[in-house]
């Protein structure tokens, strides 16, 4: 339900908060005190168009926000799917609205006025107004009088959504089937050459990522061999080598040895270069080793690159791994299987699609005739409602036609059309010029599918239009009816009306300084009594316009007594 309304800088309101309660409220006050600037702000909240004439003069940006509770599950789902955060059942509308923007959040979070008016679609309806309004869009009719219909059609309705699920499938099945003979003949060469390249690749799981580690590490040697033979060739050249150096040195000093015999200082030098000779010998050993032991072999290497080369060019192709392309094998492989035979299953396809649609056909015409058995009770329930709300000589009728092709609810269109007036033309609820008169249409409507209808939110506005007496007192008790199973909040300015409040709330336009304030007062029972005898006498209250209020509120409590 809707459970605060908080309105700041729209119009004449500075700030309010309108606190709600279940049941019946209603809303009261002089003309122009500014109960229709409550509902413009509401339809703001719900995505309406915003116009920056609202903000109150002076100021920045206006405020409309709704807190609803308890919120139906399907709504709930919706919010889910969306991903809006929300805490518990509740759900927070904001709009905020300047000069030149408007921003819509939904518990916190900024969104569109298209999700904005998807999730309170179901939350709350308003009447009276041309906006906001479920009842007058066809599309929904269907699923008033599927409502209504209960039990019945609810079973025809899951046998038929289940066969339409099945034709579905089927019909999706059957479009991999409509290929020409020549587009089969392609498509399987196709596959059959995919098939083939991927088989003679002889691919192996992974083997892209192993590949990819040898191929580095054999690039990493190529460098590491090309500098080891420069230190080898350094080392052992046979002329300019580190070894062959130390060599021509030992046998120069051994001559010069022999020349110059005894002197202990060349003996030491000769010493000493037959050790470096000694020691770079060694060295020139171990490196070659070494140089053996890391040498690079450049027919691995070719032959590695060559299959990554391959690799990479299939994967190009059929995914960005070996793995990928070993998936697309299996599918096009099951792919071609399902193709083997073609004509045969395709028959068999089409006779499953025949056989499904017939079943689905007769399935959508029960729902026909279901519809047509309850749109003719429910027609005439809300004809005689009407006549309750003073509509002499009202005709209301449920049109079922066809829809031309079988669709997810059948093969119905519905819509609802009436008459307001003898010898008038039947016409689509959307073309009712009056507010007062759609909204006892819907009240009508409403009170007709009362225990079966799950709109937690009704607003009833200039419900009052046009009527007085006797007709009043029966809005006033289809009101009290209907809120037995909705909250309602109703603006009106009949007494009768205002006596059957749950929760009464007066709209009052003040003066403060060099401005006019519309502010919101819950009245408690004397000042109910109050204000209901203002709207019986006028300004000057009588003792009697208060006897006379006390009168209704008490008819009025004895009456919702006896529905509860």
């Amino acid at each position: 339900m809707l459970k605060e309304v908080r309105i700041k800088n729209l119009a004449l309101i500075n700030e309010a908060v309108l606190d709600l309660e279940s049941g019946l409220n209603i809303m009261t006050g002089e003309t122009g005190s500014g109960k229709s600037i409550i509902i413009n702000s509401i339809n703001i909240a719900l995505g309406e168009k915003a116009n920056k004439s609202m903000i109150r003069t002076g100021e920045k940006f206006g405020l409309a926000e709704l807190l609803f509770t308890e919120c139906p599950e399907k709504v709930l789902e919706i919010l889910d799917e969306a991903q809006i955060p929300r805490d518990g059942t509740s759900i927070l509308i904001t709009r905020r609205i300047t000069a030149d923007s408007s921003i819509a959040r939904i518990n916190g979070e900024t969104a569109n006025l298209a999700a904005v008016k998807k999730i309170t679609s179901g939350l709350i309806d308003i009447y009276g107004q041309h906006d906001h309004q479920s009842l007058l869009d066809p599309a929904n009719h269907i699923n008033i009088l599927d409502m209504f219909a209960g039990d019945e059609l609810t079973e025809a309705k899951e046998a038929f959504s289940s066969e339409y699920r099945n034709f579905k499938k089927l019909r999706e099945k059957y479009k991999s089937f409509e290929m020409t003979p020549e587009e089969l003949a392609r498509r399987m060469e196709s596959i059959r050459f995919e098939c083939k390249e991927i088989e003679e690749a002889e691919l192996k799981p992974g083997e892209d990522r192993i590949l990819e580690e040898e191929y580095k590490k054999l690039s990493s040697l190529e460098m590491l061999s090309d500098s080891l033979n420069k230190l080898k060739f350094t080392v052992s050249g046979e002329e300019s080598g580190i070894t062959a150096s130390a060599a021509s040195a030992a046998a120069l000093a051994a001559y010069i040895n022999s020349v110059f015999p005894g002197s202990d200082e060349l003996k030491s030098i000769l010493s000493q270069i037959k050790d470096i000779e000694a020691l770079s010998s060694d060295l020139s050993h171990e490196l070659s080793r070494f140089v053996d032991k890391n040498s690079f072999d450049r027919e691995i290497f070719e032959k590695v690159k060559g299959r990554l080369d391959k690799l990479n060019k299939l994967k190009s192709k059929y995914g960005n791994s070996v793995d990928a392309c070993l998936e697309h094998y299996d599918k096009a492989q099951a792919e071609l299987a399902s193709y083997e035979d073609y004509n045969r299953k395709r028959a068999e396809l089409v006779s499953a699609m025949s056989l499904s649609g017939s079943h689905l056909k007769a399935l959508a015409d029960t729902l026909t005739g279901i519809r047509k058995k309850y749109g003719e009770i429910l027609s005439a329930n809300i004809t005689e409602l009407l006549d309750e709300l003073n509509f002499n000589s009202a005709r209301f009728e449920i049109r079922i036609s066809s829809a031309g092709k079988i669709g997810s609810k059948g093969a119905d269109n519905v819509e609802f059309l009436i008459s307001t007036n003898m010898g008038e033309p039947l016409l689509p609820l959307a073309r009712i010029a009056s507010g007062g008169e759609l909204s006892r249409i819907m009240l009508a409507i409403k009170s007709a599918v009362a225990e079966k209808d799950d709109m937690p939110t009704l607003i009833f506005d200039e419900i009052d239009t046009g009527i007085s007496g006797r007709t009043a007192q029966k809005v006033s008790e289809k009101l009290a009816y209907l809120s037995v199973t909705h909250q309602l909040i109703c603006i009106t300015h009949l007494p009768q009306i205002a006596a059957m409040a749950d929760h009464h709330f007066c709209i009052k336009k003040e003066v403060s300084g060099q401005s006019t304030i519309t502010g919101i007062d819950k009245l408690d029972s004397t000042k109910e009594a109050f204000e209901i005898a203002r709207l019986i006498s006028g300004d000057i209250i009588t003792n009697e316009s208060l006897k006379n209020a006390e009168q209704l509120k008490s008819s009025a409590s004895l009456f919702k007594a006896s529905i509860l």
